[in-house]
C-alpha cells in the first residue's frame, strides 16, 4: 500500500506552490549556488544550501499543505548536462528528495498529520514528437535513460510519489514512465506515479494532444493520478477539469499558475492574487471532484493557505472502477 494513495480516500490534498519564484525573493548569490558557473541552477541548492529549499517546504507545510515537491524539476541528465553536472544526477535528486523527507517527518512528527514528498520530474527541453531538428533530435530510446537516473535518486531518496509535470508533448511522458518504473526496480522499492500535462487555452498540449486523447493514454499506462498543471491559471482550465473528473479512473489534481503570465519591463508576473486562484479551485473541488490541488508558477505559501481555508477537510469525490488498472482496484 501507498500511503499517499491511501490518504487520498480519506480527504483532498494540497500541494505546495512554485519553488522557482520563492528562491528568487531570496536574492541568491553566486556562492550560494556554489560558485558563479552554477549560478541560477536552483536544482544545485539542494547540495548548497540545503537550509534555503528545506525553508521554503517548511514555508508551504506552514500553509496548509499535505504535499510538497521536490526541488528537482529541472534535474534530468539532459538539463544537468547545460550545468556539467550530468554526473552527479543521481546524487543531486537524491538531496532534493532528502531535504524534502526531512522537513515532511518534521512537520508530521510534531502534530501526526501525514505529509508527503512528491519527486519532481519536469521535461527535458525536447520534443520527440516534433519534426524540428533540433526540438526532435532525442527520440523516445534517448529519453528514457535521460530520466531513469533522476527518479532513481528521488525514490532513493524517501519521494512518496513521483509527478511528471509540464508535459508538452506526450510521448516524452511515456519515455519518463517507462524511465520511473525501471528506476523502481533498480531501487527495489514502488511509489505511485502521478502524471502532469500542460494545455494552452485552447486546451491541448503544444504538440496538439487535446486532454482527451491525454486521458486516454495515461490511463493506458495504468499510471495512479492525472491532471493539469503551469500554463494558465485555473480558470481557462474549466472544461479540461470537467471532462477529466467525468472521464477518469483516477485521482485528478489541477495545479495551475497564479494566472497568464505578463511581462513587465522584462520581468516575468503572474496577477492572480490568492483569493480569486482559491476560490477557483475550491469551486473545481466541490463541483467537479477534483482530488489534489495546489500551485504552479507565481504561487505563494499565501496562495496555499487561502486554499487550505476555503477547501478544509473536504471528502474525495467517489471514483468509478476502471477494471484492474483503475485507482479503486490498486486499493483494494
Amino acid at each position: 500500500m501507498s500511503r499517499f494513495l491511501d490518504r487520498l480516500r480519506d480527504r483532498v490534498l494540497f500541494f505546495d506552490g512554485g519553488m522557482g519564484t520563492q528562491v528568487q525573493a531570496r536574492e541568491l548569490g553566486p556562492d550560494d549556488f556554489g560558485g558563479a558557473r552554477w549560478e541560477g541552477c536552483i536544482d544545485h541548492l539542494s547540495l548548497t544550501r540545503p537550509d534555503v529549499v528545506e525553508d521554503i517546504h517548511a514555508a508551504y507545510f506552514e500553509a496548509g499543505a499535505d504535499v510538497v515537491e521536490t526541488n528537482s524539476f529541472q534535474a534530468s541528465v539532459t538539463r544537468l548536462e547545460e550545468w556539467g553536472l550530468a554526473d552527479r544526477t543521481v546524487e543531486l535528486n537524491r538531496a532534493a528528495a532528502a531535504c524534502a523527507r526531512r522537513t515532511a517527518d518534521r512537520f508530521e512528527a510534531a502534530d501526526g498529520r501525514p505529509r508527503f514528498v512528491a519527486g519532481s520530474i519536469g521535461p527535458s527541453g525536447f520534443l520527440p514528437s516534433s519534426e524540428d531538428p533540433d526540438l526532435g533530435k532525442l527520440s523516445f530510446a534517448d529519453l528514457v535513460p535521460s530520466f531513469r537516473p533522476q527518479a532513481q535518486g528521488l525514490i532513493e531518496g524517501g519521494a512518496d510519489v513521483l509527478i511528471l509535470e509540464t508535459a508538452q508533448d506526450i510521448l516524452e511522458m511515456k519515455a519518463q514512465v517507462l524511465a520511473c518504473r525501471e528506476a523502481m526496480d533498480l531501487v527495489g522499492r514502488r511509489v505511485p506515479i502521478q502524471c502532469s500535462f500542460t494545455l494552452d487555452p485552447t486546451g491541448r498540449m503544444l504538440l496538439g494532444t487535446d486532454y482527451r486523447g491525454a486521458l486516454a493514454t495515461l490511463e493506458a499506462l495504468a499510471v495512479d493520478v492525472i491532471g493539469l498543471n503551469c500554463s494558465t491559471g485555473p480558470d481557462l482550465m474549466r472544461d479540461a477539469v470537467r471532462y477529466l473528473c467525468e472521464n477518469a479512473s483516477t485521482p485528478i489534481h489541477c495545479i495551475p499558475n497564479a494566472g497568464l503570465p505578463i511581462n513587465d519591463g522584462g520581468r516575468t508576473l503572474y496577477p492572480m492574487r490568492p483569493e480569486p486562484f482559491a476560490e477557483t479551485l475550491a469551486e473545481f473541488v466541490r463541483v467537479f471532484g477534483v482530488n489534489l490541488v495546489g500551485g504552479c508558477c507565481g504561487t505563494t505559501p499565501d496562495h496555499i493557505a487561502e486554499i487550505a481555508r476555503r477547501v478544509g477537510n473536504w471528502k474525495p469525490r467517489c471514483l468509478h472502477d476502471g477494471g484492474t488498472t483503475g485507482f479503486l482496484s490498486r486499493l483494494a
